[in-house]
């Protein structure tokens, strides 16, 4: 497995551990079950984003006539795509992504409470984290819906630092009771969110080209 925006000592770890992870897959050609997957709807909009395979990862398929500034406007919803693992957790959890993003942003792991069911069977989000990376390091939302407001949210934690387009990260979000950790090219950040005890990850991609090569999660504080 190929981590090349790690340490050697993360490098080291993320090698060692996968083979004791909950779940982890490569997204290769071949190398993944998408019935593993729960594709996921975002409630801002009522696009059903599509993920694109490429060789050695997926990517979420984004409008070809759209301009940059597009893609993070008025055609964000058009680039959207997400899915859960359907391995739900509800003790600590760490969750690694190896991702890269073609624009400016933003390639993100998500953590989520239960979604919801629509009627003719999708799924939809209503509580949930994303940790996201973009060209100016790392942002952390906490999203929330009500029948009432619908969906609404706010920035939890930011980390500044330089990240750059076309090159491959490693995304790590740690949870411990109401404590997330996230780490990603040698910073670290924390935020305390009091957020459901059972939780799904999975990954997002929205606002340009992301790409998502392999995905880890460990249950238990391993």
């Amino acid at each position: 497995m190929h981590y090349p925006a790690c340490t050697p000592r993360v490098l080291t770890e993320a090698r060692s551990a996968v083979a004791e992870a909950t779940y982890a897959c490569s997204f290769a050609t071949g190398q993944w079950n998408a019935e593993d997957w729960l594709p996921v709807r975002s409630p801002r909009w009522t696009f059903e984003g599509t993920w694109l395979q490429e060789a050695d990862h997926i990517r979420n398929s984004v409008p070809p006539d759209a301009s940059p500034a597009a893609l993070q406007g008025e055609r964000a919803g058009e680039t959207y795509a997400s899915m859960l693992n359907r391995h739900s957790v509800k003790s600590s959890l760490r969750v690694r992504a190896e991702l890269s993003f073609d624009e400016c942003m933003a390639p993100l792991i998500t953590l989520a409470a239960e979604p919801a069911e629509e009627s003719g069977g999708a799924c939809v989000y209503r509580e949930h984290v994303e940790v996201v990376l973009f060209n100016q390091g790392i942002n952390v939302w906490h999203h929330r819906w009500t029948a009432e407001r619908g969906p609404y949210w706010h920035r939890a934690a930011w980390s500044r630092f330089s990240a750059a387009a076309g090159r491959r990260y490693v995304l790590e979000v740690e949870r411990v009771g109401s404590d997330l950790t996230v780490r990603c090219a040698g910073s670290v950040l924390g935020v305390r969110l009091a957020l459901p005890e059972t939780l799904y990850a999975g990954i997002t991609g929205c606002e340009g080209t992301n790409r998502f090569y392999h995905f880890a999660m460990w249950s238990g504080g391993q």
